[in-house]
C-alpha cells in the first residue's frame, strides 16, 4: 500500500471513533435522565396539545369581514377545519352569506396553493358583493397558514358561475377585514 491510501485509511479510521465517542449509548442515557415517576408526570406542552385557529366570517351587516380566533386541539389546526368552522358559523348566523347546503369537498396544498373544492351550492350566492366577501372569507381564512400564499376555488371541481374571473387563484386582500372600533 502507498503512504496516500494508509494516511486516507487512519484519517477515516480515527473519525469514525471520535463520532462513535459522541453519540449516547443506545438510549440509555435519556432513560436514565428521568426516573419512571417524573416521566410519567410529565404533562405535554401547550403547543402539542391545544392551537389556535382563525378563521373569518362576515359582520352582521355583511360588508365586511371579520376573524373568529378559536382553540382546538393541536392535531386539528388544519386548512379543512378551518373551512368547515367558516362554513358552519356562517350557517349558524342570523342572516348567512353561504348558501344553504354549501360544502366542502376536498382541500389541496401544493406548492403554496390551496386547491378548494366546494360543493355546487357555491354557484348559488347573491350578487357580487356576497361573491367578493365569500372570496374574502376563504382566502384570509386559508392564508392564516405560513405554507398558504395561493388560493384557487372551485364548485364540483368548475370555476364558480361567479361575476368575476373565478379562474386565477386569489392572493390575500386584508381590505374587506373590518378593523376593530375604538
Amino acid at each position: 500500500m502507498n503512504r496516500k491510501t494508509i494516511f486516507s485509511l487512519l484519517a477515516a479510521s480515527a473519525l469514525t471513533i471520535a463520532l462513535a465517542g459522541c453519540a449516547p449509548e443506545s438510549g440509555k442515557q435519556a432513560a436514565t435522565s428521568l426516573s419512571p415517576q417524573a416521566a410519567s408526570s410529565q404533562s405535554p406542552l401547550p403547543a402539542e396539545s391545544e392551537a389556535s385557529l382563525t378563521y373569518y366570517k362576515a359582520n352582521d351587516e355583511g360588508t365586511k369581514i371579520i376573524p373568529v380566533s378559536m382553540k382546538v386541539k393541536a392535531k386539528d389546526r388544519t386548512a379543512k377545519t378551518a373551512l368547515e368552522e367558516m362554513i358552519r358559523t356562517d350557517k349558524k348566523s342570523r342572516y348567512p352569506l353561504l348558501p344553504a347546503g354549501l360544502s366542502l369537498k376536498s382541500i389541496a396544498i401544493k406548492e403554496g396553493t390551496a386547491y378548494v373544492d366546494f360543493s355546487k351550492e357555491l354557484n348559488n350566492i347573491k350578487g357580487s358583493t356576497g361573491e367578493s366577501l365569500f372570496i374574502a372569507m376563504t382566502v384570509d381564512t386559508l392564508t392564516e397558514f405560513p405554507n398558504i400564499h395561493d388560493v384557487v376555488i372551485r364548485a364540483e371541481g368548475k370555476s364558480p358561475k361567479f361575476q368575476m374571473d373565478m379562474t386565477r387563484p386569489f392572493k390575500r386582500d386584508e381590505s374587506y377585514i373590518q378593523m376593530e372600533k375604538k
